[in-house]
């Protein structure tokens, strides 16, 4: 028994410690796994979980800071923008629109005579041809900051003066 309890000692005594570089080696694996599924499962919930919506119109955030309150005036831009046009003989019922970058532009587009279609030729927009009495509807995100003209294709409608002008800002 006494040998056997000998044997056991030595071989503790004998055993090596873990390497420290192999232990703080492991240890950041084993971070980065967990680290990489918590930050997963964040970007996969929903917004409404991680930003509750309220019935308030949000016109700033306050943020407590130091016991002192700061008020930080935040932009409210819609994220899609809906404008109805009618084309006719030779005119868009608009002749300029305004949006703001980011925005999704819905152009509805109704035909009131003849063929038309709307095009923005920088912003890779190219409508189709609806005939009188249909509508369409086109949309794009507005990318960029600028003016871009509009105009319909059909025969000779744009020399005639069916243009208008889309401004977006920033």
């Amino acid at each position: 028994m006494e040998e056997n309890q000998e044997t056991q000692n030595s071989e503790i005594k004998n055993r090596k410690p873990m390497n420290p570089i192999l232990l703080g080696g492991i240890a950041i694996v084993v971070l980065l796994v967990v680290g990489g599924f918590l930050f997963s499962q964040r970007r996969n919930q929903p917004v409404s979980d991680v930003m509750p919506a309220t019935d308030e119109n949000v016109q700033g955030v306050e943020t407590e800071v130091d016991n002192a309150i700061v008020k930080d005036a935040l932009p409210t831009v819609e994220t899609e923008q809906v404008i109805n046009i009618e084309a006719g003989s030779f005119y868009y019922s608009q002749k300029e629109i305004r949006v703001k970058k980011g925005q999704t532009v819905k152009i509805v587009l109704t035909a009131k005579d003849m063929m038309h279609d709307f095009n923005i030729d920088e912003l890779e927009v190219d409508g189709p041809i609806i005939k009188a009495g249909e509508s369409t509807t086109i949309e794009f995100v507005a990318d960029r900051v600028g003016e871009f003209e509009y105009y319909c294709s059909v025969g000779q409608h744009r020399a005639n003066g069916q243009v208008g002008k889309l401004i977006i800002e920033e």
